[in-house]
């Protein structure tokens, strides 16, 4: 039988968690078609005279390929699936591909886009407030999108037409087809209103998005009343669709609540709204980057997992995904309080809002374990403050030279909310990583990047790093999951979550989405002031049959990725 590719002689992890064994992929038409287990001692083989091969597996003799690819000595995964990406923003632009090459080159090859509530689509009809939305989320595109196709199906078109440098599945955010609504009023939606966002949101899912996405922890979705999320989120179960959720706040304390004494720790009551949420209305649901904010929140993680098995032992649908570092990219307004938030340009220029931000932030970070000195500026969305890339914020006080809160205000005030930031004490740090570990380990969960990547500034790690760095710290170094497992968190899990049934894992008939390393070699190697490094190890990646990545280095304009569409 004739084949486009055959890599021969791997050692297969094909996705499932099942064991590895030694065999080869064969590729026809850019899918699967073959997959050849090997006993000891078989190989595969290029001989003289044409790349092809044979051996002792049974149906191997007789194939010839176009192009063979010796593994011998390399592990082939099926391409890593981002289940949490903010890669949409970037998709629609000429250059993205060069833009998200460092995604392609950790090996990925799947992004599921459109989430904390932020997608381009889909939108009102004729909406008027898309310059708000292109303004407001400034800090995570390139350049302002025009959002003239306005439906999830124009959305998808338009990429289709332009072509895609890796798979993507979009879900339709919450937040901006709020605003897409009714722009910047925070208030409760009126019953036609709601009815036709409803309708917005269900003919966004007929279209081909894989789900709702909810941003409860930044403007607009941390004004979203009980009622409006239940309703969406019933358009979502009705069809059988996930329910994504940055969760409202995922901290011990935060700004999403007010603060009272002895009052249940915010993070664990906004898992419990949601976790309450997706058992009255049937949604299945993803709790997007399961994440404790500050030290004192670290030792929060037995409760949340234990909240979430007891929840799935009452037959909710959940689970969780998570990402490798202990910070993560936000936008610099994330820490501010809701009363701040609702009138934040005036609250700037109130010394007396001032001074009680000021007191509630003293309260609230002591009481974490956090402050503002663990805030780094990734991109300071204005030109004035560019010089800040890659600093934190006790540096840039200082050479401010004004205290640490003065100079947040600063250059939160100056940016207008678009400087992108990574906070640090994420679930941990380099001395405890515990709660991680927790997370990471538990069988309900997905490997993700949460990465917003663009051609400024500094870079978010996970962005270069996360899917290597998982194989590297956490089952080489550290034992903690079998390659088996961290191959299927990485692969046939999230692709069974958000609903991709014909890829994540090497088996005939799944399109060929393949990754292929140097097991000694693989490594992330960002650090904390060099964000940007390439990983080691990857030796190639394909999408849909097509090689994209050769010896750790993208291939220049391969646009070889497919826009999805979930089925029914």
């Amino acid at each position: 039988m004739d084949f486009d590719l055959v890599v021969g002689n791997g050692i297969i992890v094909d996705g499932t968690g099942g064991p590895r064994f030694q065999g080869d992929v064969a590729v026809k038409d850019g899918r699967i078609a073959a997959v050849i287990r090997r006993s000891a001692g078989g190989a595969a083989r290029s001989p003289a005279g044409g790349p092809s091969g044979g051996g002792d597996g049974s149906g191997s003799e007789g194939w010839r390929a176009r192009r063979f690819i010796d593994a011998t000595g390399l592990t082939v995964t099926p391409g890593f699936i981002d289940l949490h990406s903010h890669s949409d923003w970037i998709l629609p632009l000429e250059e993205h591909d060069r833009i998200l090459a460092p995604f392609l080159e950790q090996g990925v090859t799947t992004v599921v886009a459109g989430n904390c509530g932020f997608s381009p689509a889909p939108l009102a009809p004729n909406s008027t407030h898309l310059a708000r939305i292109r303004d407001s989320l400034d800090f995570i595109t390139e350049r302002p999108l025009d959002l003239a196709w306005g439906s999830m199906d124009g959305f998808l078109k338009a990429l289709e037409e332009r072509g895609v440098a890796l798979n993507v599945a979009m879900l339709s955010g919450h937040g901006t087809m709020r605003v897409s609504f009714v722009g910047a009023d925070h208030a409760p939606l009126d019953g036609g209103t709601m009815a036709r966002m409803e309708r917005t949101l269900a003919e966004s899912l007929e279209q081909g998005s894989f789900g709702l996405s909810l941003g409860l922890g930044y403007e607009p979705g941390i004004f979203a009343g009980p009622d409006e999320l239940e309703r969406l989120a019933r358009v979502a179960a009705k069809r059988d669709r996930l329910v994504t959720v940055h969760l409202k706040a995922l901290s011990r304390l935060s700004g999403a609540y007010p603060l009272k004494p002895f009052d249940r720790p915010h993070n664990l009551r906004a898992l419990r709204e949601m976790l309450d949420l997706a058992e009255r209305t049937g949604a299945r649901l993803q709790v997007s980057h399961l994440i404790f904010v500050g030290r004192t929140s670290w030792p929060l993680a037995d409760e949340a997992l234990a909240m979430i098995d007891a929840a799935r032992g009452r037959g909710v649908d959940v689970a969780f995904d998570s990402f490798p570092y202990f910070c993560g990219n936000t936008t610099i307004y994330v820490v501010y309080p809701a009363w701040f938030l609702r009138n934040i340009e005036r609250n700037f220029r109130s010394p007396l809002a001032r001074t009680a931000l000021k007191a509630q932030a003293r309260i609230v970070f002591k009481a974490l374990g956090f402050s503002f000195e663990d805030i780094q500026v990734m991109w300071g969305g204005h030109p004035e403050l560019e010089q800040y890339n890659g600093m934190f914020f006790g540096d840039i006080a200082r050479k401010m030279g004004v205290s640490v809160f003065d100079a947040y205000l600063k250059v939160s005030e100056v940016s207008r909310g678009k400087a992108l930031c990574l906070l640090h004490k994420y679930s941990g740090d380099a001395e405890d990583d515990s709660a991680y570990r927790k997370v990471l380990t538990h069988p309900l969960n997905s490997v993700e990047t949460d990465a917003i990547v663009t051609s400024r500034g500094a870079q978010n790690p996970a962005a270069f790093g996360a899917f290597p760095r998982v194989i590297q710290r956490y089952h080489k170094e550290l034992g903690l999951l079998t390659l088996e497992e961290a191959v299927a968190k990485m692969t046939g899990r999230p692709a069974e979550r958000i609903g991709l049934r014909d890829r994540g894992t090497i088996r005939e008939g799944n399109w060929a989405d393949l990754t292929i390393f140097d097991y000694d070699q693989i490594r992330d190697n960002t650090t904390l002031t060099r964000t940007s490094e390439r990983p080691s190890g990857i030796r190639h990646v394909f999408a849909n049959g097509r090689e994209v990545v050769r010896d750790g280095l993208a291939v220049t304009g391969a646009r070889a990725g497919q826009v999805l569409r979930a089925a029914g």
